[in-house]
């Protein structure tokens, strides 16, 4: 028997989980109120990387092998590699010593201390989602925009920061704001501030650094801010922070803001809330890194096929949600 589902959320996860549903032989709608990546897997820094988590690594290669597939998407054959740079001398287990960060990355400041990890492929900001869509739309699912999607029928919530407006989880806002520039020198790394990745830490900062570059575009800055800042106010003060890194910030081409969607843990949330409902949202600053293979999983629960959500991943962890 056909099954329906509607697929709430037109972002990374969402439009990966029409076009599995579809193939998986459902009829799928998928309802987004704004525009496919139109929130952070559309306006983050865009890039497919190792969340350096051991309970995410298999989500992140099974994503890397759905992009390898993904038709209209293209994926960087080879890591550009993630360069974890500091002002003082710090260490980071499986990061391999640099001597001379600057010979290496000649767009950064003299007298810096880095850390090279093999990972880190730079995508354009929206392009995996669109890629998705269109997959899905191949498949047979409809997407409708300018609509919330239905409150009641099978379905599963992929609304990114906007879940817990459906259902009942701890997932909220994070907000952050890229700057994009034009470096004269662009890395061909990934830049990340060391200490970035402790992106549950309570004691992280507003702003911290980071240069993610495609197609000549680097796009500069990471914050997590629990609260909607004002782009344009928050914008010189992640230039200011950026030039403790960078020699030349070279000439500004764009500001944009997004809500990723932070867990308590910092983990995505995936499985079935009740018997009609699922949840795949959650993944705060990794949506277009594990997006693809967190949708495969809640595909094939939704779909009845044999599959195991991993205890650090289940939507049920923290407690039983219910809709609202």
């Amino acid at each position: 028997m056909t099954r329906d589902f509607a697929v709430v959320g037109g972002g990374i996860v969402g439009c990966a989980l029409a076009a599995f549903l579809a193939e998986g032989g459902a009829n799928v709608t998928l309802y987004e109120r704004e525009a496919i990546a139109a929130g952070a897997s559309g306006r983050n820094s865009g890039v497919v990387q190792d969340p350096l988590d051991p309970e995410l690594t298999a989500l992140y290669e099974e994503s890397l092998g759905h992009y390898r597939d993904l038709e209209g998407f293209d994926l960087p054959e080879h890591p550009s590699g993630l360069l974890l740079i500091h002002e003082e001398p710090f260490e980071h287990d499986g990061a391999e010593l640099i001597e001379d960060p600057q010979r290496l990355e000649p767009a950064l400041q003299p007298g810096l201390f880095a850390r090279r990890i093999d990972t880190g492929r730079p995508v354009p900001p929206a392009a995996a989602a669109r890629a998705w869509a269109q997959r899905a739309q191949r498949a047979g699912a409809k997407i409708e925009l300018g609509s919330d999607g239905p409150t009641s029928g099978p379905r599963i919530i992929a609304a990114g920061p906007w879940t817990r407006e459906l259902v009942a989880l701890p997932i909220a806002p994070v907000w952050g704001v890229v700057v994009d520039v034009e470096l004269s020198d662009a890395p061909t790394h990934v830049l990340e501030e060391a200490g970035i990745d402790a992106l549950t830490s309570e004691d992280l900062p507003d702003v911290l650094f980071s240069a993610v570059t495609a197609r000549g575009i680097s796009a500069i800055g990471s914050t997590f801010m629990p609260d909607k800042p004002e782009p344009e106010a928050l914008a010189p003060e992640i230039l200011a922070n950026a030039r403790r890194f960078l020699a030349d910030l070279g000439s500004v081409r764009g500001l944009r803001a997004c809500a990723r969607p932070g867990s308590a843990d910092g983990r995505p949330m995936l499985g079935r809330i009740e018997e009609e409902l699922y949840v795949a949202s959650g993944h705060g600053a990794w949506g277009i890194t594990l997006g693809p293979a967190s949708a495969r999983l809640v595909a094939d629960l939704a779909l009845g096929r044999p599959v195991e959500i991993p205890p650090a991943l289940d939507v049920r962890r923290f407690s039983a949600p219910t809709s609202s």
